[in-house]
């Protein structure tokens, strides 16, 4: 088993990476509550070469290998994965699709959940089942990649509630190391804009059929 430690700097006293001004004991594994007042002699460690888990806050993290690609399959997968949403929203609004509807809302008599519904929840069920797959397929490829500390997989389960905070989040950590890779965020947000959108003409055409249907003396 490799020993981490010894990619530590040695124990000693430096500047509070929290900012305090004053100087923090660092053990050689962890930062300490030793703290040095302003103007209490102290022998410094000798500063530590640059390693790779130094302990200073705002230490930059290393650009990803010259030549590496900001993109994978796996987030081009994820950024088109909306167009299941939106194709289906078409479909609601299109032939007898958004007429069934109606009656379904319509009719006392109809049962409680249509076909309808089932296949919106199955194809909701998939596109999030798809999106946590390909998140954590995104994150192993840049890894493998030499991207150093890639936004995290777990941000992914934010899919959940419509929201791609993944997506973004990576794009812009990913653009940081490799200076690109903000194109998958602009088509995911693109397709999500226009499926919000025709969302919202279904639920207004369906509100409107309702309406026209109530007798008003």
């Amino acid at each position: 088993m490799t020993d981490t430690t010894s990619n530590l700097p040695p124990a000693g006293w430096y500047p509070d990476p929290a900012g305090s001004g004053r100087t923090r004991w660092w053990d050689g594994r962890t930062w300490t509550e030793q703290f040095a007042e302003t103007g209490q002699p102290v022998a410094y460690a000798a500063a530590p070469q640059p390693y790779s888990n130094a302990p200073y806050a705002g230490q930059p993290i290393p650009r990803a290998p010259e030549g590496t690609s900001p993109y994978t399959p796996f987030i081009w997968a994820l950024a088109f994965l909306p167009l299941i949403d939106l194709i289906w929203s078409i479909v609601q609004v299109s032939g007898d699709s958004l007429s069934i509807q109606m009656n379904a809302v319509t009719d006392p008599d109809a049962p409680l959940y249509t076909a309808t519904d089932f296949i919106g929840f199955g194809l909701s069920t998939l596109t999030f089942g798809l999106g946590i797959l390909f998140v954590i397929l995104d994150h192993r490829a840049l890894v493998a990649a030499g991207v150093s500390k890639p936004f995290h997989w777990a941000w992914g389960f934010f899919l959940l509630i419509g929201m791609p905070v993944y997506i973004i989040g990576r794009s812009i950590v990913v653009r940081r190391r490799t200076g690109s890779g903000l194109a998958p965020m602009i088509v995911n947000l693109a397709i999500l804009a226009t499926s919000f959108v025709l969302a919202a003409i279904v639920a207004i055409i369906l509100t409107q059929s309702i309406i026209d249907t109530i007798p008003f003396s």
